[in-house]
């Protein structure tokens, strides 16, 4: 095999490296803040610079302050729509929207959003997310835009906003947003999430109010539910973890219903059976595992299985494999594990101990290293370094597109008979073959 250098793309000190999406486009970054062309965005195909960028975008950074000031305000990162189309950049109350491969702003102006803290891409729409906090008299808000038409699919407004945090179900389903809200004299904190359904019409909300302080969020992969980390006091040793479900198994009233679901892919078993269930919008608690000690939770890509880890200098390193549908639980530990990675088919899991890479003296060197575990808790492998500082697993392509493998899960039964019967005739074939000549 020769390997051949397919192209080079001029940096000079580069410190960043980013590929787009679909591997059309390559964005590097030198962190210089006095360079105007510190981000460079290049077409792989062609080589070509299509063009640069300073760190920071105009009247970003506030006037009036000092530069030890300034030296702490972190450049608003570029992202990167999930079809390359566009690449987008936070500025001062707007949305930057670069068109591809021209790399020339959307309708050569940038989208209006007063007061943006945040923005994220729908992982599989050309759908923009942001929130705004409080200002004057206008309370904060969650917005949902369609590109490139700009048009507000949803707003939802919110009150008494200390902070929001948005997370993106993997296929676009659904955003939640975490939100921390004040009361009126400011001294008391509470959470509340905010989840948009964005397959339903009119995108409706839920909301679920939480008592707690909540640490950690995570949708599951592939389905609809959602697991959180809580507890009275954010720095409690024990925490609670709940799972929710954005969906309800019921039975259908009568059979036009069953059908009109299964059409939609929302029955488990075909019209007909007895046992027949469809699935109707409606959020609901699963379960809540109480006095865990974990602060991250890592779903399993193929869903169903999660890790709660206990990750950190200070933590115990426990992971805790479990299994959302069957309940089962199997209690492991990794020392000073500080990163949980599932590789992409959802069958093996990687916690690690890894250094930083810029130098230094690494304090816990000692226990530099990674172990591989099944989905089930079980160790396969442990490798110890003297230095680590990264493990990455190779990525995986979808074999099948979603209808597919709906398909597939839909009549699971019906190759699991196939195969039961296939194994008996291989098992009598084997068993014959071994007698025969008795």
């Amino acid at each position: 095999t020769k390997y051949e250098k397919m192209g080079r793309f001029p940096a000079p000190g580069v410190e960043f490296v980013l590929f787009s999406p679909q591997e059309n486009y390559l964005l590097t970054n030198n962190n210089r803040r006095e360079d105007p062309n510190a981000i460079k965005v290049f077409s792989i195909q062609s080589g070509k610079l299509l063009r640069a960028f300073p760190l920071f975008p105009p009247k970003f950074l506030p006037e009036g302050v000092t530069k030890e000031e300034t030296a702490q305000i972190p450049p608003p990162p570029f992202q990167w729509s999930h079809d390359d189309k566009y690449l987008a950049r936070m500025g001062r109350d707007l949305i930057s929207i670069y068109e591809t491969p021209s790399m020339k702003l959307l309708e050569k102006r940038s989208l209006i959003a007063d007061g943006i803290h945040e923005f994220q891409f729908s992982p599989k729409a050309n759908i923009l997310a942001y929130w705004a906090p409080e200002h004057g008299n206008a309370p904060a808000h969650v917005d949902l835009i369609a590109l490139p038409s700009r048009k507000k699919l949803r707003q939802k407004n919110l009150f008494n906003v200390t902070k929001c945090s948005m997370v993106w179900h993997a296929q676009g389903t659904y955003l939640g947003v975490k939100v921390t809200r004040h009361t009126k004299s400011k001294k008391t904190l509470y959470n509340n999430l905010e989840l948009f359904r964005l397959s339903e019409p009119g995108i409706p909300v839920d909301m679920l109010e939480v008592k707690d302080a909540v640490m950690a969020f995570a949708w599951e992969p592939r389905g609809s539910r959602f697991a959180m980390i809580h507890a009275e006091n954010p720095t409690a040793a024990k925490v609670n973890v709940s799972f929710y479900d954005m969906m309800k198994k019921e039975k259908p009233d009568n059979k036009k219903k069953a059908k009109a679901a299964q059409a939609k892919g929302q029955i488990s078993k075909s019209v007909g059976s007895s046992k027949e269930t469809v699935l109707v919008p409606e959020l609901h608690k699963v379960r809540t595992l109480e006095g865990k000690q974990c602060n991250c939770i890592f779903w399993s890509p193929a869903g169903c299985q999660i890790v709660l880890a206990s990750l950190g200098d200070s933590a115990s390193g426990t992971m805790e494999f479990y299994d959302v549908d069957s309940q089962s639980l199997v209690v492991k530990e990794h020392y000073r594990a500080n990163q949980v990675l599932w590789d992409p088919s959802g069958r093996t899991v990687a916690t690690c101990v890894s250094q930083p890479i810029g130098g230094g003296h690494f304090k816990f060197a000692m226990d530099n290293g990674y172990i591989l575990w099944s989905f089930q808790g079980r160790q396969l492998y442990q490798q110890s370094f003297e230095t680590f500082y990264q493990l990455q697993w190779r990525p995986r392509a979808e074999l099948l597109p979603d209808d597919k493998r709906a398909e597939v899960v839909r009549d699971l039964k019906k190759y699991e008979r196939q195969f039961d019967r296939e194994d008996k005739e291989r098992r009598e074939a084997e068993y014959l073959e071994k007698t025969k000549e008795k």
